[in-house]
C-alpha cells in the first residue's frame, strides 16, 4: 500500500515530504534553485532520472509549477504550498546540526555541492570591496574554484572567468566543510596551517566577517540526556 493509509495530518504531510530526495530538493527549489542542472548541482548525487521523477511527483502535489523559459528548457517555481513548507525544511536543517552531527566520511565530502551552497553563503554586506576569490581544494576533481564577488551576489564560476584574482584559498576539501558548518573557525585553520590564504591584507582580515558558512554554523551541538540506570 503507498503511503500510510491514515487519515492523520503527519501521516498525510510525510507522504509528500519525507519520500527520499524529496526535502533536498523542496530545499534547492526554496532557495532559487529555478532550472534542472541548478537542482543536480545542489544535489549532485540524485540520478537525472530519480530527480525527474521527483519533480514529477512535488507537481502532481501542487507544490510546484513547471513552466517553460524562452530557450525551451522547463523552470520550477515553488508554488504556495511548497513555500509553507519551508519552516519544515528549516527545522530540519537545525534539528540536524544540532543532534545528528558525526564524524564525516569521505563519501559525504563533494567540492561540487560545497561551493554551490558556499555561493549562496557569503555575507555580501560585509565584503569591503568587489572582489576575485579563487579556491583550490588539494584533494578534490575538480579542485580549482572561482567566486566573482559583490555587493550584489557572489557568482561561482566553474572555469577560469579570466579576471584577476584578488585573494586565493588553498586547503583540503574536510576543512572548508569544517569551516562551512562552523565545526572550525576560519582564523583556527588558519593558526593550524590547515588553510593556506593570499591577497591584500585589508581582504584577508576582512574574510571571518564575509566568508561562507551555513546559517546553521552558529548552532550550538546538542548534549544527549543521560541514560538512568534502570
Amino acid at each position: 500500500m503507498k503511503g500510510y493509509g491514515s487519515f492523520c495530518p503527519v501521516a498525510k504531510a510525510a507522504e509528500i515530504l519525507t519520500e527520499r530526495w524529496t526535502p533536498l530538493v523542496l530545499r534547492e527549489l526554496l532557495l532559487g534553485s529555478r532550472h534542472f542542472n541548478q537542482l543536480r548541482r545542489g544535489i549532485p548525487q540524485i540520478s537525472p532520472t530519480l530527480l525527474s521523477k521527483r519533480l514529477q511527483t512535488l507537481e502532481e502535489a501542487g507544490l510546484i509549477l513547471r513552466r517553460s523559459a524562452d530557450n525551451g528548457h522547463s523552470e520550477y517555481h515553488p508554488t504556495q504550498a511548497a513555500k509553507e513548507a519551508w519552516p519544515i525544511i528549516d527545522a530540519l536543517g537545525y534539528w540536524g546540526h544540532r543532534w545528528a552531527r558525526s564524524q564525516l566520511t569521505p563519501n559525504e565530502l563533494h567540492a561540487g555541492r560545497l561551493m554551490w551552497n558556499m555561493r549562496r553563503s557569503f555575507e555580501l554586506k560585509h565584503i569591503p570591496c568587489n572582489f576575485v576569490l579563487y579556491i583550490e581544494i588539494a584533494d578534490a576533481r575538480p579542485k580549482r574554484w572561482w567566486f566573482v564577488v559583490n555587493k550584489e551576489e557572489a557568482d561561482l564560476c566553474w572555469d577560469d572567468p579570466g579576471f584577476v584574482v584578488d585573494i586565493s584559498v588553498c586547503s583540503s576539501l574536510l576543512t572548508l566543510v569544517q569551516i562551512f558548518t562552523g565545526e572550525l573557525p576560519l582564523r583556527r585553520a588558519r593558526e593550524l596551517g590547515k588553510i593556506e590564504i593570499d591577497g591584500p591584507k585589508h581582504l584577508v582580515n576582512s574574510m571571518p566577517s564575509w566568508f561562507p558558512r551555513s546559517k546553521y554554523a552558529n548552532e550550538a551541538p546538542a548534549v544527549a540526556d543521560p541514560v538512568s540506570a534502570s
